[in-house]
């Protein structure tokens, strides 16, 4: 039995080849993250990480983790993230960065994750600190209608 994550991430990857020549002007103005080069290379060879993808503010994050960073001061709308297209997703942040988690969430859902969720470092113990965006089921959902 094949692992149904794997397969949207595999269908997701193909989708990003398909359209590599076909949003090249818009690629051009958007710029990748750090780590971000790796991850398109590694989606253009067709392979997924095989753990979920954590997305932070901070360089000392998720370091066990396939990551990215996002700098301070970048705005997601300027940032390239087609290549977590399929892919599980979380956003790690401390509680400095919480307003911009909103724009962050509302640019990586425009590639269409199989998953995204919040995790606020700072809740942690106090309230609930993960949130989910994008469950698993909504993919296994829309999949079946």
């Amino acid at each position: 039995m094949t692992d149904p994550t794997k397969e949207i991430a595999r269908a997701a990857t193909q989708a990003i080849l398909e359209t590599k020549t076909t949003v090249h002007s818009e690629r051009n103005s958007k710029r990748l993250p750090p780590y971000g080069k790796q991850f398109m290379s590694i989606r253009e060879s067709g392979k997924v990480p095989s753990k979920t993808v954590m997305v932070s503010f901070d360089w000392d994050l998720a370091q066990a983790y396939p990551r990215i960073i996002i700098p301070a001061g970048a705005n997601p709308a300027e940032i390239e993230f087609k290549f977590l297209a399929g892919l599980p997703v979380q956003i790690i942040y401390r509680n400095k960065d919480a307003h911009r988690v909103d724009a962050l969430v509302q640019e990586i859902m425009r590639v269409n994750p199989c998953l995204l969720a919040t995790f606020a470092l700072d809740l942690v113990d106090t309230a609930p600190a993960l949130t989910l965006i994008k469950p698993y089921h909504t993919v296994e959902q829309a999949e079946a209608a």
